[in-house]
């Protein structure tokens, strides 16, 4: 196993960021689910914060998630749609036994996990594509 940052496709990199930004964007709009998230954190008691730093957070998650997701490809030898597919879908396995943990032990809601774990599932599996066919 080897890892070669400089053969690492940093402009696609940069397009996994833009897409996982864009993604989240769309995916708790108005147009999709972005009223059940508001209706899901007022169940909770949680009350919508104007905290200035989620978003630029958000974009570097995003942005390190497309690495992260770039260097597995990487390493793996994924070069096709099915084989990035695959690997879009373990990282989503892993994501969706974490956020299950939480809850079962009732630190988030049923409906939250699967708002949430919806989303990393949709996100990785598109941006483990754009990884294995951007070579």
């Amino acid at each position: 196993m080897s890892i070669d940052f400089m053969d690492l496709n940093y402009l696609a990199v940069l397009a996994g960021g833009i897409v996982y930004m864009a993604f989240g964007a769309l995916y708790y709009s108005p147009l999709l689910f972005g009223k059940h998230a508001v209706s899901l954190k007022k169940n909770q008691g949680e009350k919508e914060t104007k905290d200035a730093l989620k978003y630029p957070g958000a974009a570097l998650v995003g942005f390190l998630s497309s690495f992260l997701l770039a260097l597995i490809v990487q390493v793996s030898g994924a070069d096709d749609v099915v084989s990035g597919l695959v690997i879009g879908l373990v990282i989503g396995f892993l994501l969706a036994l974490a956020y299950l943990k939480n809850t079962l032990f009732g630190l988030t809601s049923k409906k939250a996990y699967a708002l949430a774990v919806s989303d990393h599932f949709i996100i990785f599996i598109i941006l483990g594509i754009l990884h294995a066919v951007w070579i």
